[in-house]
């Protein structure tokens, strides 16, 4: 069966996995190096599959290579997670807009949309209880119709394909192959610092009642006088020298015999 070329292209684009991605309206690949703390001028043109040339990412840092798809620019990260962090989001989304998925190594697959420095929807791919969102959260049901469609396809397709029809376009194995402006975003510079807004989840839960430890075994209350007995009645301590009761006679000036 003959694949459709939307299919194709966003296909050519998981094959790169781990990845994460960003779109960023009306900004250039330039401006876009530099939002995500990178000096564009070190910056080098090549194709994805040679950004090696411009060195091994390490643990703190990681490869972007940056693009243009009609008004927005693309940011696409190989072994790296800077574009969905809060600061790079914030820095990236300043006065314009930004989406971002992110496909993890770690089988971490989120998606978050942030509009001038503020966070308006985020969602973990096809977990609901997840969303977190201002307002209306348009990704969440247009990834979902999109899964609902294609259900041989990935959770990641989907988002792929719900960000292709916000921004208009989609990204080819051919462009991808083209020479894009690359640079190893650094250990330092990096927009860190995040907002202090925490977005609210759109399906709140139930609060959760504490779980009792151990086993019920009834309340505790006053406790019950003791049933008198005729050992009871009969026995009682004696004064020194013997006692009385219990069928024994007190014998006076010693015990009894």
């Amino acid at each position: 069966m003959t694949q459709s070329p939307l299919e194709h292209g966003w296909e050519a684009v998981v094959r790169y996995r781990p990845f994460c991605l960003t779109f960023t309206l009306g900004v250039t690949p330039w401006n876009l190096v530099e939002r995500y703390g990178a000096d564009p001028t070190a910056a080098r043109l090549l194709a994805i599959g040679e950004t090696y040339a411009v060195g091994q990412p390490g643990a703190d840092r990681s490869i972007l290579a940056s693009g243009s798809l009609g008004d927005w620019a693309f940011g696409f990260e190989t072994m790296g997670v800077e574009g969905i962090m809060s600061g790079t989001l914030a820095a990236l989304s300043r006065g314009t807009q930004t989406v971002a998925v992110n496909d993890s190594a770690k089988a971490l697959h989120v998606l978050r949309y942030w509009v001038d420095g503020q966070p308006r929807e985020s969602f973990e791919l096809g977990v609901p209880d997840t969303q977190r969102a201002v307002g209306a959260h348009p990704f969440w049901g247009a990834v979902e119709r999109h899964r609902a469609a294609h259900p041989d396809q990935s959770k990641v397709i989907a988002a792929l394909r719900a960000i292709g029809d916000h921004v208009g376009g989609q990204l080819t194995a051919d462009m991808l192959a083209r020479p894009l402006l690359t640079a190893i975003l650094p250990e330092d510079g990096r927009p860190r610092s995040a907002p202090a807004v925490d977005l609210p989840l759109v399906r709140p839960g139930e609060p959760r009642q504490p779980v009792p430890l151990g086993r019920y075994l009834g309340t505790l209350g006053p406790r019950a006088p003791i049933p008198s007995s005729p050992l009871h009645d009969r026995a009682e301590v004696s004064p020194p020298g013997g006692l009385t009761g219990m069928g024994q006679k007190r014998v006076e000036g010693g015990d009894t015999p």
